[in-house]
């Protein structure tokens, strides 16, 4: 009867640590702007992507399309960003970028960051965003030289930090603000002092 009821119960445990993984590895949409350096605005189409965070790794894994970055600014990194504070962080390397994406195309990362962030603790830090820095920095994936601080965009001045993708930070104490046009969005928990992603 106890062998019975045991082959009964695993369907049921195999469903709850699926569940359970998939909540612990939630895919965020990632977020990105036309008006920034790289983009021909009215004929360009936006970023998008998707990502997602391995508490255990340590690591987010994903995916974007439809990225465009200057020349010379091919280098894109990971920084964490506190909209209140006005303050960012290093997260490390993402790669060079991956021109030419869009449908099944697509441009792949797996940013692993620095271990005081183990298991998502990012404390104030609301988002996690990608910006365009001197190609030379990388090596391919390999950092050369990293940057102390995220680029702002020639294009836009106001966007400082200039990110060209940006997702939600798990459990990020945020919400999603809408521009108020086209389909531009942007996280903040201080809206008024973050400048808009158009």
């Amino acid at each position: 009867m106890k062998d019975l009821i045991r082959w009964a119960l695993l369907p049921v445990m195999a469903t709850m640590m699926f569940t359970l993984s998939v909540q612990a590895g939630e895919v965020q949409p990632m977020y990105g702007g036309l008006i920034i350096d790289g983009y021909n605005f009215g004929k360009d189409i936006g970023p998008k992507g998707s990502i997602k965070y391995d508490e255990k790794k340590n690591v987010f894994t994903g995916f974007y399309t439809g990225l465009k970055m200057p020349a010379g600014k091919r280098a894109i990194f990971a920084w964490a960003h506190d909209t209140v504070n006005q303050r960012s962080v290093y997260l490390g390397p993402v790669g060079w970028l991956k021109k030419g994406t869009s449908g099944k195309n697509k441009g792949k990362f797996n940013v692993q960051i620095p271990s005081k962030f183990q298991g998502g603790k990012f404390g104030s830090y609301e988002i996690i965003g990608f910006s365009a820095e001197n190609t030379s920095a990388l090596d391919d994936t390999k950092v050369v030289s990293a940057p102390k601080e995220p680029s702002g965009s020639k294009t836009l001045p106001s966007l400082k930090p200039a990110f060209y993708l940006f997702a939600k930070l798990p459990g990020a104490d945020t919400e999603l603000h809408y521009c108020g046009h086209g389909q531009d969005f942007f996280f903040a928990k201080a809206p008024e002092k973050q400048f808009c992603y158009d």
